[in-house]
C-alpha cells in the first residue's frame, strides 16, 4: 500500500465519487475502480458501498478515514520536519538578550557569523527586562538567570558564577567585608530585580537583604559602572567583570562565601517538534565561540588567563 493509495480514499470519501476522485488524478473509471478494490482486499473489507448515483463509506471505510486522515497528516508534518532540518540557515533571527552579555559576548562575533550565515538577518533587542518569548515573537532568547518552569526549549551556553566585587579605590577607602555580617558597615550597590543576596559561607545559606543602598538600578550595566567608580560593592555575574578582576579593575571579597542561587547562562526558545536551521546555527556557533567551559566560567587568577582574554569580545 502507498500513501497516494489513502490519499485517492480519502478523496472518494470527501467527493462521494471515485470516477471524480480518479479524475483529479488522471485515472480512468476502470483505473479508479481497480485501484480501490486493491486497497480493499489490502485491508480486507469493503470501504464504499458503490451504486450507480453514488459512493457512501460503509462502517469498515469510516473507520479506515479517520486513521487515514491521521495518518496522512502525520506523514505530512514529518516531510516538513525534514525539509526544514536540512535546508540551509536563513530569515530572520530576532533575538532578545540582557545588556551586557549582547555587548560583551554576542555583538563582537556578529562579524563573523553574518560571514558563515549571509542568509540570516539578526534582529537583537538588549534589556535587562524578561520578555515573554512566544508571546512578543521573538526566535529566541539568552538569559542569565535560574529558568523558571516553562515550556520553553533551553540548551545550556556556560554556568552563571557571581562574584561580591568593588573597585580598589573602594576597598582603600573601606576596607575589605569577611562576612555577610560585615555588609552591615558597607556602601551597597543594588539591581531593583536582586533585592536580596544569597551566600554559603561555612553556616550553610545566608541571606542578606540590601537595605539602603548608595545606589539602586534596574541595569546591570549601571551597577557595574557604579562598582568601577567607586561606589560600591556590587553583585555581579563573572561573565559581566571577568576580564575586570583578571585585570585588577574589581576586586572579588568574600571569596569564602560562595554566591549561592546563581543558575546559569541559557539559550532559549519557543517548543515546536523541530528548532529552526537559524537557530540551531546560531546557538551552536555562540558555544564554539565560548568554549567548553566558557572563559568567565574559569579561574581569572590563573596564568593561562592573560592569553584567554586575547579571544575577540
Amino acid at each position: 500500500m502507498r500513501l497516494e493509495d489513502l490519499q485517492f480514499f480519502v478523496r472518494i470519501a470527501e467527493l462521494g465519487s471515485m470516477s471524480g476522485a480518479g479524475r483529479e488524478i488522471g485515472l480512468s473509471p476502470s483505473a479508479a475502480s481497480t485501484r480501490l478494490s486493491s486497497l480493499e482486499k489490502t485491508f480486507g473489507a469493503q470501504l464504499f458501498a458503490r451504486t450507480t448515483r453514488r459512493t457512501a463509506l460503509t462502517e469498515a471505510g469510516r473507520v479506515l478515514l479517520q486513521h487515514a486522515r491521521a495518518a496522512i497528516d502525520e506523514i505530512g508534518q514529518a516531510r516538513s520536519i525534514l525539509e526544514a532540518s536540512t535546508e540551509a540557515p536563513r530569515g530572520s533571527l530576532r533575538i532578545s538578550c540582557n545588556t551586557f552579555f549582547g555587548r560583551k559576548h554576542v555583538l563582537p562575533h556578529l562579524v563573523e557569523f553574518r560571514s558563515l550565515y549571509p542568509d540570516i538577518q539578526i534582529e537583537i533587542e538588549v534589556s535587562d527586562t524578561i520578555v515573554n518569548v512566544i508571546e512578543d515573537g521573538y526566535d529566541m532568547a539568552i538569559r542569565g538567570a535560574p529558568l523558571a518552569d516553562s515550556t520553553l526549549l533551553s540548551r545550556r551556553l556556560g554556568g552563571n558564577p557571581r562574584a561580591l566585587c568593588a573597585s580598589p579605590d573602594y576597598i582603600a577607602r573601606k576596607g575589605i567585608p569577611k562576612t555577610p555580617e560585615d555588609l552591615a558597615n558597607h556602601d551597597c550597590i543594588a539591581m531593583a530585580s536582586v533585592p536580596v543576596w544569597y551566600f554559603t559561607g561555612p553556616e550553610g545559606e545566608v541571606a542578606y537583604e540590601v537595605q539602603n543602598p548608595v545606589i539602586k538600578g534596574d541595569s546591570g550595566d549601571l551597577t557595574y559602572d557604579a562598582a568601577i567608580y567607586g561606589l560600591g560593592l556590587s553583585l555581579k555575574s563573572l561573565a559581566h567583570v571577568w576580564e575586570d578582576l583578571r585585570d585588577g579593575r574589581l576586586v572579588a571579597v568574600m571569596e569564602d562565601y560562595k554566591i549561592a542561587r546563581t543558575g546559569g547562562i541559557w539559550a532559549v526558545y519557543p517548543p515546536s517538534q523541530f528548532v529552526p536551521p537559524k537557530v540551531t546555527a546560531f546557538v551552536d556557533f555562540l558555544i564554539s565561540k565560548y568554549g567548553r567551559p566558557p572563559y568567565w566560567d574559569t579561574d581569572y587568577r590563573a596564568p593561562e588567563a592573560a592569553k584567554l582574554g586575547e579571544r575577540p569580545r
